[in-house]
């Protein structure tokens, strides 16, 4: 029998319950990798205040190789029940890591074990899809590298992990300020300290001259980060792990939203000598977010001007599926909005009902995940579906399991991928042709906006 609407609420942003599931295969595949998911301290601030207390995965990063499966084992060793999402990696529904909908929770001191392939090279992420607006805002996260087949040939292959954390007067995570219903209403969580790769004030080291593929990830709970590379020619040539056709050269800012990815090549000028910063730009302001430390080139040979490539395409439907199904999703509510009332656990209850309940944001008026999947169809079955976002707060739209063909206003084009980030009161339609059976979500990646509503499901039948 499906999962009730009821049964997934229970383990997702809004409580910690249990619930009986049927155990999964742990059929080993080429490789198994432990995996812990663990307390943590980071010692941001050079003064008497306490390391922040955080939690993370037991590895900084994992890196994969394309067409080497693999099989990740991850014991839970926190306080708490969690589970771990493949973001962007095209796994098995029995693997998607959605707490109380594709699993059962890992409890602590238990361990689950992920079969994840590895057909898709590109950069990805894994994080928790349990209670997540508390744990990723605690730093459950982790990126995920799977090389290509054919290696992409740079001077460096470098992670870019953005991500804002909200810390209280004593220097600690403000748990106090889960929930918030300001937080939840407006624009999501926002932090008050900002750091790249787990670090304030990152340092990036290369050579004069280097070419460096830079990946992107935004691991925040909401914000979304205007990056500014001064002084630097940039090209993109991934967007959420899947390459573009031909690279998109771009100015030197890059606006990425949460959950988003973007590979990007840089060339480091080279008569560049010494520290140079990246910035990020909020409210017509500028800070300084990480640091290139540029040292003398390596060789004395002048450097060489040399064309960027794109990289091998991964085996992603083609662009030209026939499309089948043709729905459109009405995004409403939050704050300054028009929402009236709402459907929530099969009843019609109002606004101020709603705000009780702490459920402010809707699709096609229901608020929170549906009894009813938003649209059945089959494996190969092609989907177009026209998102109105008639809010006036920007949505990173994340689907589970598959990519889709969307615009990229920043690559200016349609393009593969699995997030994209919309404006206020903003358009647009995503095609995607079903590729395995089960039940995928569909959510805001502004993660208070899908604990507050903005979540469904879809569901692909064999």
């Amino acid at each position: 029998m499906p999962i009730t609407r009821r049964e997934f609420l229970s383990y997702s942003a809004l409580s910690l319950g249990a619930l009986s599931l049927p155990a999964v295969s742990k059929t080993h595949t080429s490789a198994t990798i432990p995996l812990q998911l663990r307390d943590a301290e980071y010692d941001w601030f050079n003064t008497d205040i306490d390391p922040v207390r955080v939690w993370e995965f037991s590895k900084t990063s994992l890196r994969l190789q394309q067409y080497q499966p693999v099989t990740i084992t991850v014991e839970n060793q926190l306080s708490e029940p969690s589970s771990v999402h493949w973001h962007g990696m095209r796994v098995n529904n029995a693997m998607d890591g959605v707490s109380g909908l594709t699993q059962a929770p890992i409890q602590p001191k238990q361990d689950f074990s992920y079969q994840v392939p590895t057909e898709d090279a590109g950069t990805f992420w894994a994080h928790t899809h349990h209670k997540t607006f508390e744990q990723l805002a605690k730093g459950l996260y982790m990126p995920v590298i799977v090389e290509e087949a054919n290696p992409y040939s740079v001077d460096k292959d470098l992670l870019f992990v953005v991500d804002d954390w909200r810390l209280n007067r004593v220097g600690q995570i403000d748990e106090s300020s889960f929930g918030t219903m300001h937080d939840w209403s407006h624009s999501g969580r926002m932090g008050n300290v900002v750091t790249i790769n787990r670090r304030p004030q990152e340092q990036l080291n290369v050579h004069a001259g280097d070419r460096v593929r830079l990946r992107v990830l935004n691991a925040a709970n909401a914000r979304i980060f205007n990056l500014l590379f001064e002084g630097l020619s940039i090209t993109i040539i991934a967007k959420d792990g899947q390459p573009l056709e031909i690279p998109v050269p771009i100015k030197d800012t890059l606006a990425i939203g949460p959950a988003e990815r973007y590979d990007l090549i840089i060339d480091i000028p080279p008569n560049w000598s010494g520290k140079y910063a990246i910035k990020a730009m909020e409210r017509r302001q500028n800070f300084m977010v990480a640091q290139w430390q540029v040292n003398p080139k390596v060789s004395k040979l002048p450097a060489i001007s040399r064309p960027i490539r794109p990289l091998a395409k991964n085996p992603l439907p083609e662009k030209n599926f026939k499309v089948q199904h043709e729905l459109t999703l009405d995004m409403s509510g939050g704050a300054m909005g028009n929402l009236q009332a709402a459907f929530y656990k099969g009843d019609k209850l109002s606004v101020n009902e709603l705000i009780a309940e702490k459920q402010v944001w809707t699709f096609n008026g229901v608020a929170n995940l549906p009894e009813q999947a938003l649209i059945k169809i089959k494996v190969g079955d092609g989907v177009s579906l026209t998102i109105e976002n008639n809010t006036r707060w920007p949505h990173a739209m994340h689907l589970h399991g598959h990519h889709f063909i969307a615009n990229n206003t920043t690559i200016g084009n349609e393009v593969w991928q699995d997030t994209v980030l919309m404006k206020g009161n903003e358009k647009t339609t995503l095609r995607f042709q079903a590729e395995r059976p089960g039940k995928w979500l569909f959510h805001c990646h502004m993660i208070e906006h899908q604990a507050s509503g903005m979540v469904t499901w879809i569901e692909v039948l064999v």
